[in-house]
């Protein structure tokens, strides 16, 4: 189902974008799992990447990740040090946007300031208020997203967060 949303949202992001509908995306993340929820997230936005990192002590590890090109993720990306992260904003600011890396001045000397231009974050926190890690969009070129697009990715935060306290107590 969300795998089917993807030729259908990109195809028209210079007209007016596809918010998402937060029941829809509860309903694929309980019943298809994180990857697809991913999907669905991935579909609203022109960035090429969406991904979901747990922090784990000093890393970043994705747990989950998109690719609109259908490719694999860059391996350095996979597990990043919080120092070499843009989570590392996320966390410390609430939320992270830059439409281009090349020209934020926090970024400047950065290990991807050049490479990963464009990043929308948010962090996922747990009820108990410990910190899960971030949910990012992502690309290598200059990508915009709206306020209407950033309200739902914080609303979907939220709904991944529920997901996995869910899962972590029926792990237990």
């Amino acid at each position: 189902m969300a795998e089917q949303l993807i030729p259908h949202a990109r195809s028209g992001f210079d007209d007016e974008p596809d918010l998402g509908c937060l029941e829809e995306f509860d309903q694929i993340i309980r019943l298809q799992g994180l990857r697809s929820a991913l999907l669905y997230l991935n579909a609203l936005v022109p960035h090429r990447f969406t991904a979901l990192y747990r922090l784990d002590g000093p890393t970043f590890v994705c747990r989950a990740a998109v690719d609109a090109e259908q490719e694999e993720l860059p391996v350095d990306l996979t597990e990043v040090p919080v120092a070499d992260s843009y989570c590392q904003f996320v966390l410390k600011d609430g939320v992270f946007v830059t439409e281009d890396a090349r020209r934020e001045s926090v970024l400047d000397g950065h290990k991807y300031q050049k490479a990963l231009l464009s990043y929308v974050g948010q962090p996922i926190y747990l009820s108990n208020g410990e910190t899960y890690g971030t949910l990012c969009h992502f690309d290598f070129l200059e990508r915009k997203v709206s306020a209407q697009q950033q309200e739902f990715f914080a609303s979907a935060v939220r709904v991944i967060a529920a997901a996995a306290e869910k899962a972590s107590t029926s792990a237990a």
